[in-house]
């Protein structure tokens, strides 16, 4: 593949102005098997939570033509060890944003999707033996994709791998995993050359729904400091790469942040990544989105970044999140959804990590609620 090679170089960017706000109350459940059963009680909330699941986790989004968006939910509580309670499921949401010309500002659940494996793909014991429904001790979904024929695509942590799903939420075919690619959590056993909750943390999509890129959240045991990318050809069924030591491009964090926590393409090359420190509300030190391009690296053979948008520092001329400021920040520990609308509007979901929080500090000890955004920012392309 052609590239560009460049100083290594952060161009700036205007600051991103908020255009829509709407937010789930952490406290929304649907009814389902009884969950929180081995999470301490927190932030005023004392688990287990009695027949029903608590919608919360959104770890990446994907936007239907009707306005309406399909999300997908984590692991749930966080880890393997706590989370086998927790059913993993999507949810198609329909976001009211508020905005100039008005707007609720509230996310309606439309259509509950649980995830399961009937057939009995999974090559591990899972949880539930009886009606095949996935929890968090089987899976870590972060990421997804839509295939052409509607079928959706789920980069996933504990192994890491690729898992393909119909849309009624079933397991098509065993997991597609990379050769000396495996996590502590892995539940085969595998020698970890990743550390827990490093794995397929956002994965983009080539337009025509050919070629996945999963992105790796960190780097590998005992490699040098840089995130993997790698190529899936989903018409194949395979990844491009031989291994895990042989990626398909690198990238370099910024010297604060500790992941990231999605990547979407919006051409043939060019996409955008969401970088994140370890903070939340006033010790959040960095939430930024930049722009990289397959065919621009730097002296180091990393992708060139460029900001798009730093999400501490975002104008609210309007205050659509109605605090009383005419400034917005989006200071969540995980942001974790990152949708390309046009070529000035994004939209972007926290994960809230129910019951956890408070990055919104001003609400005092509550859990955060799941905030849906969407920003105005330079034009992407030309």
């Amino acid at each position: 593949m052609p590239f560009v090679l460049l100083l290594p170089m952060v161009t700036a960017a205007q600051a991103a102005t908020l255009i829509g706000f709407a937010e789930l109350p952490a406290d929304t459940f649907v009814a389902g098997p009884t969950s929180g059963q081995f999470i301490d009680p927190v932030n005023g909330r004392k688990p287990p939570f009695t027949d029903q699941q608590p919608v919360q986790g959104f770890s990446a989004l994907l936007r239907d033509q009707d306005g309406s968006y399909l999300v997908l939910s984590d692991n749930g509580f966080g880890q393997l060890s706590n989370s086998s309670d927790y059913i993993l499921s999507m949810y198609l949401v329909q976001p009211d944003f508020r905005t100039l010309n008005g707007g609720s500002g509230s996310i309606q659940i439309d259509k509950i999707i649980n995830l399961s494996d009937p057939e009995h793909h999974l090559p591990y014991q899972t949880v539930r033996k009886t009606d095949r429904l996935l929890t968090g001790a089987d899976l870590d979904p972060e990421s997804f994709q839509r295939a052409p024929d509607g079928s959706i695509w789920i980069g996933e942590e504990f192994n890491p791998s690729l898992l393909h799903f119909n849309m009624e939420g079933e397991l098509l075919a065993p997991p597609f995993r990379l050769e000396g690619l495996a996590s502590v959590d892995d539940p085969s056993g595998k020698t970890a050359t990743l550390p827990r909750s490093r794995g397929f943390e956002g994965m983009a999509q080539s337009p025509d729904g050919r070629w996945l890129y999963p992105m790796l959240e960190g780097a590998l045991i005992g490699a040098e400091p840089g995130l993997n990318i790698y190529t899936f050809d989903s018409q194949n069924r395979r990844f491009v790469n031989d291994n895990a030591n042989e990626p398909s491009y690198r990238y370099r964090l910024d010297a604060d942040a500790t992941a990231i926590g999605d990547f979407t393409m919006y051409s043939e090359s060019a996409g955008l990544v969401i970088e994140r420190d370890s903070g939340q509300g006033s010790k959040a030190v960095l939430k930024k989105i930049y722009k990289v391009d397959f065919e621009q690296l730097d002296t180091d053979g990393f992708l060139l970044k460029t900001l798009v948008a730093d999400l501490l520092k975002i104008a609210d001329p309007n205050d659509l999140n109605r605090d009383g400021s005419d400034q917005f920040d989006f200071p969540f520990w995980t942001i974790e959804g990152m949708i390309v609308i046009d070529q000035t509007t994004l939209a972007i979901a926290n994960d809230n990590n129910y019951p956890l929080g408070p990055a919104r500090e001003s609400r005092g000890a509550e859990p955060d609620n799941t905030e849906f955004i969407l920003i105005k920012v330079d034009p992407l392309w030309n």
